[in-house]
C-alpha cells in the first residue's frame, strides 16, 4: 500500500513538474517562426537612428533564437516614427545659464507581415525609449554625446519593438 501511495504521488508530481504552467503569448508568431527585419518607413532625418533601430531588434530576436534571413516572410517592419528631445533643466555657472542636460527619445511602431499585400498579423502600437544626456560646455562634446545617446535610445526601442512582437510584455512608454 505504501509503495502504491509512493508511486502515485510520484507519478503525480512527474506530470505538474512537466506540464507546465499552460501560458503562451497570445500576440506571437508561431512557435519555431523566425522572423527577418526591414525598416518601413523613417519620419526621421538622422540615418543613425533608423540603423540602430535595426541593429536593435535584430539583436533582440538573434538572442531569442528567431532571427530570420532578410527579405524573407515573416517580416518584421519597423516605422521610426520620432526624435523627441527635451530639456532636463537649466543651471548657471559662471554667471552665465547653460544646460544640465536633456532627454532624447526614440518613437517606433513594429508590425509583422506574413507576405506580399497582406495585412499585419501582429502591430505593436508605438513604443517609446529614452536616453539621458548630461550637458556640456563644449559644443564638439555636446554633439559626440547626443550621437550616442541617440544611437542608444534607438537600439532600446528597436530592441522593445522586437519583444513585443514576438509575445513579450513590453510597456509602450518607457521616459526614465
Amino acid at each position: 500500500m505504501r509503495q502504491r501511495l509512493c508511486f502515485c504521488l510520484g507519478a503525480g508530481l512527474w506530470a505538474v513538474l512537466t506540464s507546465g504552467c499552460g501560458y503562451g503569448a497570445v500576440y506571437a508568431p508561431a512557435p519555431g517562426q523566425h522572423l527577418s527585419v526591414s525598416v518601413g518607413q523613417a519620419l526621421v532625418p538622422e540615418p543613425l537612428a533608423v540603423q540602430a533601430v535595426a541593429s536593435g531588434a535584430r539583436s533582440e530576436l538573434a538572442a531569442a533564437g528567431q532571427l530570420g534571413r532578410d527579405a524573407e516572410f515573416p517580416r518584421l517592419v519597423i516605422d521610426v516614427l520620432r526624435v523627441d528631445e527635451g530639456s532636463r533643466g537649466i543651471h548657471v555657472q559662471a554667471g552665465q545659464p547653460a544646460a544640465a542636460g536633456m532627454s532624447i527619445a526614440v518613437v517606433v511602431r513594429a508590425r509583422v507581415f506574413t507576405g506580399d499585400n497582406q495585412d499585419p498579423t501582429i502591430d505593436t502600437g508605438d513604443l517609446r525609449r529614452a536616453v539621458q544626456l548630461t550637458g556640456d560646455a563644449d559644443p564638439r562634446a555636446d554633439s559626440a554625446a547626443y550621437d550616442v545617446a541617440l544611437r542608444g535610445a534607438a537600439e532600446r526601442a528597436g530592441r522593445a519593438a522586437a519583444r513585443a512582437a514576438i509575445g513579450l510584455p513590453e510597456p509602450a512608454d518607457e521616459t526614465p
